[in-house]
């Protein structure tokens, strides 16, 4: 999967690495509160390019991101680096490429919704599966022989 010329890496206070497919999708994620506060540390495109990261109607306007003139792949890396360590422990660092390909194929992942594993549970515990035949055993000897 190519990455979207827009993708946007933004590192936040605890060193956690958020992954936006565009501009769009992270100005309408992030909330501007957050902006004003601080809580985002740095900002970046896929090249290394220093993203700014403003609200610049306060705590309760729209977030803005635009790109800007410098590039420190140094920081970057570093940063993607940290993000691994403390993510993914025992694993070796990828680069900002793919750490940005990982995160976004990972979101696109279909979850599991409520029903989905409600059913999943039901169908495991139903007649003549192992887990219901194990656990009726277990009833059986606490009521002190069956039903």
């Amino acid at each position: 999967m190519d990455l979207p010329l827009d993708t946007v890496l933004v590192f936040d206070q605890d060193e956690d690495l958020i992954v936006f497919e565009s501009f769009v999708h992270a100005t309408n994620y992030l909330e501007a509160i957050d902006v004003s506060e601080g809580e985002y540390t740095a900002a970046y495109s896929p090249d290394a390019r220093l993203l700014a990261l403003t609200a610049p109607q306060g705590p309760e306007g729209p977030v803005e991101l635009t790109t800007t003139d410098r590039c420190d792949l140094a920081d970057l890396e570093r940063r993607v680096s940290r993000y691994w360590q403390r993510h993914h422990t025992g694993q070796p660092p990828c680069d900002a490429l793919q750490t940005a390909r990982f995160l976004i194929d990972r979101d696109n992942q279909p979850r599991k919704g409520w029903l989905s594993r409600v059913t999943g549970l039901l169908k495991r515990n139903s007649p003549g599966s192992e887990s219901t035949s194990r656990h009726r055993d277990h009833s059986t000897e606490q009521d002190g022989g069956g039903r």
